[in-house]
């Protein structure tokens, strides 16, 4: 008997010691003491107990209220927080958060042009130190940072580097790449959500953070996709193509400037029919993109040996060494300025003499929003040494576009082959066999829409036999050939499609159509209403 209730003897006291053990540290009591309200010492002695039963309890009652306050005074220190950033007023105007990138700026422009307000470019970015953190650790850090300290600093946090975000908040900001992320959710933040963020490309966050997020179809199909069922997020809108503000007026305007300023050599200003002139845009590598620096420039080699074209170069900010020392050979052996030229943006341009001259040009323009951009934003903290920006007018870039009959962009590069398809001339894509990822599905959505072709110089030019039958049989092919489109040397041989060129000067507009649909669901959120339906369930 006794080895048989010895057992449920150690049973029971287990029990008993779990139980005291989970009122004293266990969930049931740290909820107690949480929900309970502190009382003073002395609440319980004016009572009088009537037995020793009372009294017992009016003593464990008097010892829980001394534990419950002696608990909150001590957590009280650990638990005192800034009051929260209340709803903060905001000014007719826009903020662009960069990181100094020529590209995403371009975007982010071309959507605050559309919005029609004053706009000023804030370069603000992560610490060094902290780059190579994924972004929801990043997020992490910011929420505890943003929970510890509520009150509204003019000083950055100490995570952040670059210009001063002080009020007044603007009424939009807006951020394009993912090292703009924290300067859009800290303005975001500060002004109480008065501020009405907007972030172009995939943000690799929950979109929730934004108030609208614009994704291209690519993203949408690659980024977006790979989420699962969590790719049913509500705030997203789908573009297009990149925003951009190339227009046929703007390529006449670049051209007729580029030739005014001497950017460009003056032959490449004269037309020659046998000559055609070839606008290469030159990217860099990345992860889902790398290219072959001495097969690149042998292709471009054909286009002046073999099909007799003028070469215009142009490099971007990721341009590896490699593939510059490769073209700066290509160059020194044909030694002719009138057949190439290459631009580095990389290479400062501009002497102090002609910077000043540039200022006192934009300050007799006036208080416009361009000129205060020009002259007030392009600071050097923290983007790249040598890079003065596109506002500067010393990039002859899109005066190359104007000047180029046909186009070669490398694959690695979406915003410049967006860029290129908006002046309507003929694309070719370099390298694109190499793409990978979304680069690989945007670049086969053109090529199915007929936009763009690969680059594939021929090695021999298409010319007329010396026969006569032959030569009239082929001059009558290369008519059928010109009307139909078919051939093209620049490219695979063989039939090719007719060019499409449904994306020509389509990024103004597309980002007029971007700036509607932003300020209709701000007006909704300061209303207190709910977003039109057209616009809530419009997904492109």
């Amino acid at each position: 008997m006794e080895t048989f209730l010895r057992p449920l003897a150690r049973s029971a006291n287990r029990q008993a010691c779990s139980r005291h053990h989970n009122r004293q540290y266990g969930i049931s009591h740290w909820a107690s003491v949480l929900t309970s309200i502190p009382r003073a010492h002395g609440h319980y002695s004016t009572l009088q107990p009537t037995s020793k039963l009372a009294a017992v309890s009016v003593a464990t009652a008097a010892q829980r209220s001394y534990t419950t306050g002696t608990v909150h005074a001590r957590a009280a220190p650990k638990t005192k927080l800034a009051p929260r950033i209340t709803y903060q007023p905001t000014s007719a105007s826009t903020w662009i958060i960069s990181d100094g990138s020529l590209g995403a700026d371009k975007e982010a422009v071309a959507l605050a042009k559309g919005l029609g307000m004053p706009w000023v470019i804030k370069r603000v970015q992560w610490r060094r130190g902290l780059q190579w953190l994924p972004i929801p650790f990043k997020k992490l850090i910011m929420d505890y940072h943003h929970v510890v300290n509520r009150k509204h600093k003019d000083k950055l946090p100490w995570f952040l580097q670059g210009d001063s975000l002080n009020a007044p908040f603007p009424s939009y900001v807006i951020g394009t790449g993912n090292k703009t992320i924290p300067g859009v959710l800290q303005v975001s933040r500060m002004s109480g959500k008065a501020t009405f963020s907007a972030y172009i490309h995939f943000p690799f966050l929950p979109f929730i953070h934004f108030d609208q997020v614009f994704l291209q179809r690519h993203e949408a199909v690659v980024q977006l996709g790979s989420l699962g069922l969590m790719k049913d997020q509500k705030n997203y809108f789908r573009i297009n193509s990149t925003l951009n503000t190339i227009t046929s007026r703007s390529l006449e305007a670049a051209r007729a400037k580029a030739k005014e300023l001497g950017l460009i050599p003056k032959s490449f200003f004269v037309q020659r029919s046998p000559s055609p002139i070839v606008a290469v845009l030159v990217g860099g590598p990345n992860e889902d993109c790398r290219h072959n620096a001495d097969r690149m420039a042998n292709r471009l080699a054909r286009l002046v040996d073999v099909q007799n074209c003028r070469l215009l170069i142009t490099y971007s900010q990721r341009t590896a060494g490699n593939t510059k020392l490769a073209i700066k050979k290509l160059q020194e052996r044909i030694q002719d300025e009138d057949k190439i030229f290459i631009y580095d943006p990389m290479v400062d341009q501009q002497s102090r003499g002609d910077a000043l001259g540039t200022k006192k040009e934009v300050d007799k323009v006036g208080s416009t929003a361009d000129a205060s951009v020009a002259t007030a934003a392009w600071n050097p903290v923290p983007g790249p040494k040598g890079v003065t920006g596109f506002l500067s007018g010393r990039n002859p870039y899109e005066a190359m576009l104007a000047l180029a009959d046909k186009i070669v962009v490398t694959a690695d590069s979406i915003a410049m082959t967006n860029e290129a398809l908006a002046t309507g001339k003929p694309v070719y894509i370099l390298g694109g066999e190499l793409a990978r990822g979304k680069l690989k599905v945007f670049h086969r959505y053109l090529a199915d829409q007929h936009a763009t072709r690969a680059f594939r110089p021929g090695r021999v030019p298409i010319t007329a036999s010396s026969s006569p039958t032959s030569r009239s049989l082929n001059a009558k092919r290369v008519e059928l050939e010109s009307m139909n489109n078919t051939a093209d040397p620049l490219s695979y041989p063989g039939d090719h499609p007719p060019w499409s060129h449904a994306l020509e000067g389509q990024g103004p507009a597309e980002a007029r159509r971007l700036a509607e649909r932003l300020q209709i669901m701000r007006e909704a959120r300061i209303a207190g209403r709910r977003v039109p339906e057209h616009v809530s369930e419009a997904t492109c």
